[in-house]
């Protein structure tokens, strides 16, 4: 549970700051706490210098932070800003961000065909749209929502839907990142967003009024942690919203940290019903597809977010409590894009290696395509996976006939077994058969 830090204004005097600079051991441990940003939960068991209770330390690292903060165009319920300080790490971590997605793809080394974009893209779209409908309590997994994507059948259920639904307004905001963000546009996201998963269907495409009486409650306890602003307020924080995001800001501010602000205020107004986190994520997407951060669409964020969730609706928490100091939500989300450009890497560095080992493969085993290998490769690994056409299809942005041509090939050779599926085919590995040909 996150509690209120003290009041640190009722405890900074002017005596207190001339002993506080005049102490080497308090600066050591408020550089220490900086590396961090640590919140009063974690510093409230720190050792505090000689001389000081840690209630003291903790007001003069508040004083120190005031003293560098930026003030963001973001108000509260009572129309306090929120307001960020530029921390050493949050400088080493957009660095790491911006140099790895400037260069990446670009090198002719690494460089991959149209055909490796597409489904680099097709598998950062899907994951991002599962991960971030997963967030918010879809219980479908990974694997049956990525069969449900790739094959285009329809969904199941309500958790399945709010994944597709979370796909296609991925695929649209690279549409919509050439459009100014307007009040219409965030309804038809939020519609798009909730079409088929509300009890209500009114609730989608349109703002919440008071009537609804709209409460944010905690995953664990499920006691409400967060009353949303009132429809008065947050209509007139909405224009200011998309001034921000339309603006070119006198006072540069790091695209990324204004996504991330743009995240938290739509997040902070819970302006809809329904589907506030997920058009938030979207939000923050657009934002940064907008200003050329076009290594995103392969990117899913979401899911980095996910494993880390209880810190993620923490950084809001502590946000709040803290004199609304946006930094420890901006430095969240800074860490979930690198764990997610690291997770990229990896993917892509093996995606290389496997291409070029089918493309030595296929040249041994001339009557299969690179495609077939690549499959037969694939369903080695995983004997338990079975193939659609439609699914095969998608995956490798080919045409439908060419799709069944392939499998139906495989078919004949002995290394796919053909059954009827509800007016479909499916095709089985036979595991025995691939075995002995790739050996």
């Amino acid at each position: 549970m996150i509690n209120k830090p003290p009041d640190w204004k009722k405890i900074i005097s002017p005596g207190l700051l001339i002993r506080a600079m005049e102490s080497k051991e308090l600066h050591l441990l408020l550089q220490h706490a900086g590396k961090e940003y640590v919140y009063w939960d974690k510093f409230k068991y720190y050792s505090p210098p000689a001389g000081f209770s840690i209630e003291e330390a903790w007001a003069y690292l508040k004083f120190s932070r005031q003293t560098s903060r930026e003030q963001t165009q973001v108000s509260d319920k009572n129309q306090n800003p929120f307001w960020f300080t530029p921390t050493k790490t949050m400088y080493q971590e957009l660095s790491f961000i911006d140099s790895n997605t400037s260069g990446l793809l670009s090198t002719d080394q690494k460089k991959p065909t149209e055909k490796q974009k597409n489904q680099l893209i097709i598998s950062g779209l899907s994951e991002e749209a599962i991960a971030s409908s997963q967030i918010e309590g879809a219980s479908t997994s990974m694997k049956i929502a990525k069969e449900m994507i790739l094959s285009q059948r329809k969904s199941r259920n309500r958790d399945e839907q709010m994944i597709l639904n979370n796909y296609q307004v991925m695929q649209k905001l690279m549409d919509w990142k050439d459009l100014q963000l307007s009040k219409e546009m965030l309804l038809d996201i939020q519609k798009h967003i909730t079409t088929r998963t509300l009890d209500d269907e009114n609730d989608s495409g349109r703002f919440r009024s008071d009537s609804d009486d709209i409460q944010v409650v905690g995953r664990m306890l499920g006691t409400t942690v967060f009353t949303p602003p009132e429809s008065s307020i947050f209509s007139g924080e909405l224009d200011k919203l998309i001034n921000f995001a339309n603006s070119k800001d006198e006072e540069f501010i790091h695209p990324i940290i204004k996504a991330s602000i743009l995240h938290f205020w739509l997040a902070y107004l819970h302006p809809f019903v329904d589907g506030n986190g997920r058009t938030a994520r979207a939000l923050f997407y657009w934002y940064l597809l907008k200003n050329d951060y076009w290594l995103f669409q392969y990117l899913s964020v979401s899911k980095a977010i996910k494993k880390t969730r209880t810190q993620y609706d923490e950084a809001y928490l502590k946000t709040e409590l803290d004199d609304n100091d946006l930094t420890y939500f901006i430095l969240f989300i800074l860490k979930s894009i690198k764990i997610s450009v690291k997770d990229f890497v990896t993917q892509y560095e093996k995606r290389i290696k496997e291409d070029k080992q089918n493309e030595t493969i296929t040249k041994q085993l001339s009557k299969f395509n690179e495609r077939q290998v690549s499959l037969l490769r694939d369903l080695q690994n995983k004997p338990e996976k079975t193939v659609e056409i439609k699914g095969y299809q998608s995956y490798n942005q080919i045409a439908y006939q060419t799709a069944r041509t392939d499998l139906m090939t495989l078919a004949s050779k002995g290394l796919l077994t053909r059954f009827a599926d509800n007016n479909k085919y499916l095709f089985v590995p036979n595991n025995l058969a691939i075995k002995k040909l790739l050996k």
